[in-house]
């Protein structure tokens, strides 16, 4: 951890040393240095975690002081909470969080403007004013631009695209953002991540380390989607087409049983309504089969669909980092999804059934059963 936080600059007091954002909640350590109360939280866990037993101190993260609790008989997890909170920095900190999106060009020319528009090659918010500069650029007039309030609205409403791209969030350290990827692992890592999980991986790069990364595994993706939807597609409609069939055998199935059945006398109409109770369960039952099977290719179809919506939009308004999110996530999800089909699917089913009159028939006193139901039986993979 100390190797994670030796470029903070410590005199900067609004600033977190952990994840390097203004301090939320701050709390400070007998060395004086202060720290989000969940940053130092998840930092002494983490620490705990390393060392494989419960602790009696702590180093600073930022200096290494050994910092030893005041309640160390309660649990690790409160021992943040204990800690006194910095009430000097919340009064002096600037609460900008709810203000407009400002113009970097003109921050720069210490000049305050609100940003119209967003360049998703340069990472940077425009006004009017500067975004004209920045189109009579040679180097950035093929940038990618949208309007800042277009991509807000279209977040909000949500309509048919899936914007959950845009939660960098962390799912272990769920108050941290994502800001690098393992890929010893195969996992998107926060900062706490790295430190304590992925500290001796050979692979593991910042995003700013992969923004020249092309756009290839993303293009790979929706031609995959393609390729499912098209295969799921293919899979609802077979199986429509072979349920009315087999729905046609069994019709067909009854309606020989019951005019073989009206030639024979009372031994033999005991035998049609037994065997008419097991063709109806069996039917039943096959019925089950091929509603399971349909729904999971039709679910599969929905989700394909909804990922191919939701790549687009990443492809038109998401930074490459939420693109590497997106695009990791969702090939893992995909990958679940299609598994998840194809288990259902490769369940045995019936896929055609005819009718055998029982040669016994006529020798009715030694008959066991109306008849035979022949099942054609095959297995379905995606």
């Amino acid at each position: 951890m100390a190797t994670a936080v030796t470029g903070v600059n410590e005199f900067d007091i609004f600033t977190c040393p952990i994840c390097l954002e203004k301090l939320k909640c701050p709390k400070s350590l007998p060395c004086s240095h202060s720290f989000c109360e969940v940053c130092i939280g998840e930092f002494i866990l983490s620490t705990e975690r390393r060392t494989g037993h419960k602790l009696s101190s702590y180093p600073c993260p930022v200096c290494r002081a050994v910092v030893t609790p005041t309640n160390p008989d309660d649990e690790t997890s409160q021992w943040s909470s204990s800690l006194p909170q910095n009430l000097s920095i919340p009064s002096k900190m600037d609460q900008s969080e709810s203000r407009k999106q400002e113009c970097h060009l003109c921050i720069r020319q210490n000049v305050q403007n609100v940003a119209t528009h967003w360049c998703r090659d340069c990472s940077e918010a425009f006004c009017d004013d500067c975004l004209r500069l920045h189109n009579l650029m040679k180097i950035s007039a093929d940038h990618k631009v949208v309007k800042i309030r277009e991509g807000i609205t279209k977040c909000a409403s949500g309509g048919d695209s899936d914007f959950s791209f845009n939660s960098d969030k962390c799912s272990v350290h769920t108050s941290k953002i994502l800001e690098a990827f393992c890929f010893d692992h195969q996992e998107l890592c926060c900062l706490l991540c790295v430190t304590a999980q992925h500290r001796k991986c050979d692979n593991v790069q910042a995003f700013e380390e992969l923004k020249n990364l092309n756009t290839d595994g993303i293009e790979s993706f929706e031609s995959k989607l393609k390729e499912v939807k098209a295969k799921a597609e293919e899979l609802i409609e077979e199986k429509k087409s072979n349920y009315e069939k087999l729905s046609s055998s069994f019709k067909d199935i009854e309606l020989a049983a019951k005019t073989s059945a009206t030639s024979i006398k009372d031994r033999v109409d005991i035998l049609l309504s037994s065997f008419l109770k097991e063709l109806n369960i069996t039917r039943d039952e096959q019925k089950t089969v091929f509603e399971d099977k349909l729904k999971a290719a039709e679910n599969l179809l929905g989700r394909v669909i909804s990922l191919m919506k939701t790549t687009k939009s990443v492809r038109e308004y998401g930074t490459l980092n939420h693109i590497f999110i997106h695009l990791k996530r969702s090939e893992n999800e995909l990958k679940s999804r299609i598994e998840e089909a194809r288990t259902i699917l490769n369940v045995k089913s019936v896929d055609g059934a005819g009718f055998a009159i029982n040669n016994k028939l006529h020798q009715v006193e030694k008959a066991y059963r109306f008849g035979e139901i022949d099942f054609a039986m095959k297995c379905q993979f995606i």
